[in-house]
């Protein structure tokens, strides 16, 4: 049997502790994945009421200011390091992989591709109950970007990063923040479509979020069901 892969999952929450609890089911899900092990560090801002959200799922906790949102990002990779993980992955709190889709990521990691990313999402609003899937970005100069969310990056890349992917300039444009140090070195990497290789990936709005559930470019609505198949947990009534 091959050894397991580390990976760390990275992440950052403020305020929806209801969110937070449906993404954590979410992990829990992945780390029943037998050749995976998952670590989890969550970088957080309102004190004891973060850091308790966080640790009672059994997951490590930073605690740091809001803003600069790159610098709080940072802080949850920079505590990665100390878990010698292989690959880290990027995840917003209020974004789900499925099972299914790790097991893709896995494929492509024991390849040990340095980057592995995915270019389509899908979304849910847990107010109105409707769901949109992405098709990825179509502008000329972000054509076969990677979605901000799902990114997987080698220790080689981190350590050649110093474990901070993100620029504390770009804390409010984190996805072209990471672009931009990919742009900048020599590395190996792989893109898929969620859609091509049946797997999910959601991103969950709610009420409260920094980007509001819209019909984005190259958007368009499909049946909510298609998620609850996938993820029940999340479409409770």
């Amino acid at each position: 049997m091959p050894a397991k892969i580390k990976v760390a999952i990275i992440s950052a929450v403020w305020k929806r502790p209801e969110v937070f609890d449906l993404f954590a089911i979410g992990i829990k899900r992945l780390q029943k994945i037998p050749s995976i092990k998952i670590t989890v560090i969550i970088s957080g801002s309102e004190g004891r009421t973060s850091r308790t959200m966080v640790q009672r799922h059994g997951f490590n906790y930073v605690e740091i200011a809001n803003d600069p949102l790159g610098a709080k990002m940072n802080s949850a990779a920079i505590k990665a390091k100390e878990f010698k993980p292989d690959y880290v992955l990027c995840l917003g709190s209020d974004d789900i992989i499925s099972p299914e889709l790790m097991s893709v990521y896995e494929r492509y990691m024991r390849e040990k591709y340095d980057f592995i990313g995915v270019t389509d999402f899908f979304f849910y609003d847990l107010v109105t109950r409707q769901a949109l899937y992405w098709a990825g970005y179509r502008e000329a100069y972000r054509r076969g970007y990677t979605c901000g969310a799902g990114r997987l990056i080698s220790r080689r890349l981190m350590e050649a990063w110093n474990w901070r992917p993100w620029e504390i300039k770009h804390s409010r444009g984190l996805d072209h923040s990471i672009q931009q140090k990919l742009n900048s070195i020599h590395h190996s990497s792989v893109t898929f479509s969620l859609l091509e290789e049946s797997v999910f990936a959601l991103d969950i709005k709610s009420s409260t979020n920094m980007t509001p559930f819209r019909m984005w470019d190259n958007a368009c609505e499909i049946d909510p069901d298609v998620i609850k198949k996938h993820f029940p947990y999340v479409c409770v009534e």
